[in-house]
């Protein structure tokens, strides 16, 4: 059986013994909880370096303002979902088991009380113009769509890549909304269906007019 590892889940960073180094994992740690849990709107500077523990110039030196901590932060929770992504996974089982676990994640961190939502998603409402925001949620989905076609043994231009995608949105957003893991499995359920009735339809290319 497949350990299911929560979607949440945070690799533990490297300690180094430099000083500075130390410093700017507890900005990133730090940043990453408030962020997630309170909101980026909602989660000024200074009550990052206090609860941090760094002094401000600290905070600067390794950031240098708000918005390049924003996207540390995102990039950091890319790598983090990409690698639970992939230790949860296992190669040698079929597209719907692999997918039923990949959803499972989402259903562990609601049980658990630590699901607020995707960080990604969060982000786009939050900073809807934001160029650095916005090429980082790109880079995301482009990783996304990679890994559900490696599920489904599939290449990116699948139409059925394109409905998990829509189907794994919808349960995280479902999983917000209602602390519901139900909702989430009931969105797992849809997309082994994706797979049973799946063809070679390909995703039309677009043509300019």
């Amino acid at each position: 059986m497949m350990a299911v590892i929560p979607e949440a889940q945070a690799t533990a960073p490297n300690r180094s013994p430099a000083r500075s180094t130390g410093a700017r994992e507890r900005i990133m740690a730090t940043a990453r909880r408030l962020f997630y849990t309170r909101g980026i709107n909602a989660t000024g500077i200074d009550l990052v370096i206090a609860e941090a523990g760094v002094v401000k110039g600290s905070m600067y030196h390794h950031f240098g303002n708000k918005q390049a901590l924003v996207v540390a932060y995102l990039q950091q929770e890319e790598a983090t979902w990409k690698a639970a992504s992939e230790t949860r996974d296992d190669p040698r089982a079929s597209a719907t088991e692999r997918l039923r676990v990949f959803f499972d994640g989402i259903s562990v961190d609601v049980l658990a009380g630590t699901f607020h939502g995707c960080p990604f998603m969060n982000a786009a409402i939050e900073h809807p113009d934001d160029l650095g925001v916005g090429q980082v949620i790109a880079h995301y989905r482009e990783a996304l769509a990679s890994h559900i076609a490696h599920l489904l043994g599939e290449d990116g231009s699948s139409t059925a890549v394109d409905k998990v995608m829509v189907l794994y949105d919808g349960a995280k957003t479902s999983a917000k909304m209602t602390r519901d893991p139900a909702l989430v499995e009931l969105a797992a359920d849809m997309a082994c269906e994706v797979v049973h009735g799946h063809g070679s339809t390909r995703r039309p290319i677009a043509r300019k007019g």
